[in-house]
């Protein structure tokens, strides 16, 4: 096998607005690969702290006033053409890291490698294609226009599809993503499991009473689950993070007078290790790609209990928690009862073990390997 030493290496990330599990690959990713510039359609300076200093680079997108930026997801129509117009000739290795329409960039010579790290075949353009046009929560000023969207999604499906064909060798995040890609692109991906910082993650002697969910508030990490099976059990609840969804769930909570359910708002990733190790357990409600926030929260000792369906049930297993059968509040709160029930049975310390197979430098290193593999 050959080694990369020796190649051009870029990185390519959808955008660089805000921390997420997307942006800890990209990190991951940007560290493995010291010398790569990163590409993205759009970045706030600063918004993620581990990226600072490096070589970021934005498509014609980024001379757009700050406020566009930050509301990236109404340029989506232009992400494909802005990812297309990039002029990568001068790399020899491209890894995209994509949900959307990273792997859309081009090759310019017959030698270049495409590789594209997929969370995710688009998933309003696929499997969640219809929820996101039934639920989505547009802003008043585009609701006029909600009759169009079905055109635009069916237009950058083939955008998508384009894009996807241009890629050489796909990675998934998960087993349950690879058969997406294999589905709706009709490709073969190998599975190499996202990573997280587990480092700065820990348990604690002793945790605290509350349960605890963390995320982006938009509709399919059902948030509003756990608000209205929270609301009737009773039990301290802190939900962490801000979004779309958020005003709606605090709506909700009002509405049934839930006093212990509290709304913390963004929580500052420097904050996250100390929230993480208090909590009794963490929830995780969504049918997820794969999902790093439970691992975040084994990495700090914490039982998870989350929907049995997705990438969660390849991090999470009866040692580290349980699963509950359907998004809805009678089969949560079945498996919340039921954690309790069975709570002293897990051990803190062998949940953080376990998550170490999630780390930054064993996923860093299967990446390594794979590229390698591939050179010719």
């Amino acid at each position: 096998m050959m080694s990369v030493k020796n190649k051009k290496v870029v990185i390519v990330a959808d955008w660089l607005t805000n921390q997420g599990g997307a942006e800890q690959v990209v990190t991951a990713l940007a560290d493995a690969f010291p010398q790569a510039p990163i590409y993205t359609s759009v970045y706030n300076p600063g918004s993620i702290p581990a990226l600072v200093g490096r070589d970021i680079r934005g498509s014609w997108l980024q001379k757009l006033p700050a406020f566009l930026r930050r509301k990236h997801q109404f340029l989506l129509p232009f992400f494909p053409g802005a990812f297309a117009r990039l002029n990568l000739s001068e790399f020899d290795i491209i890894i995209s890291s994509s949900s959307a329409f990273s792997k859309n960039v081009r090759k310019t010579r017959v030698d270049q490698i495409h590789f594209c790290y997929c969370h995710t075949p688009t998933r309003y353009l696929y499997n969640a294609r219809q929820e996101y046009i039934e639920t989505y929560p547009l802003p008043a000023w585009l609701k006029p226009f909600k009759a169009l969207l079905p055109k635009l999604l069916d237009y950058l499906t083939v955008k998508d599809l384009k894009g996807a064909k241009g890629v050489d060798y796909f990675i998934s995040n998960s087993n349950f993503i690879a058969a997406r890609i294999q589905k709706y692109y009709g490709r073969e991906a190998k599975t190499i499991y996202p990573c997280t910082n587990t480092k700065i993650f820990s348990p604690q002697p002793e945790r605290g009473d509350y349960f605890l969910a963390v995320g982006r508030f938009i509709p399919y990490k059902r948030f509003d689950l756990l608000v209205k099976t929270f609301a009737k059990n009773g039990l301290p609840l802190k939900l962490g993070g801000v979004g779309p969804e958020f005003e709606r769930c605090k709506a909700m909570a009002q509405e049934f007078q839930a006093k212990n359910i509290e709304f913390m708002g963004f929580v500052p990733y420097s904050d996250l290790p100390g929230l993480y190790a208090g909590a009794r357990a963490f929830l995780f409600p969504a049918e997820e790609d794969f999902g790093l926030t439970p691992v975040e929260a084994m990495a700090s000792g914490v039982p998870v209990i989350a929907f049995g369906k997705g990438g969660a049930t390849e991090s999470v297993n009866s040692k580290t928690g349980l699963f509950f059968e359907a998004q809805n509040p009678r089969s949560l709160q079945e498996s919340i009862d039921k954690f309790i029930r069975i709570e002293q049975k897990f051990s803190s310390e062998e949940i953080a073990d376990y998550a170490e197979k999630f780390s930054v430098e064993h996923f860093q290193q299967q990446i390594i390997e794979f590229v390698v593999s591939k050179i010719k």
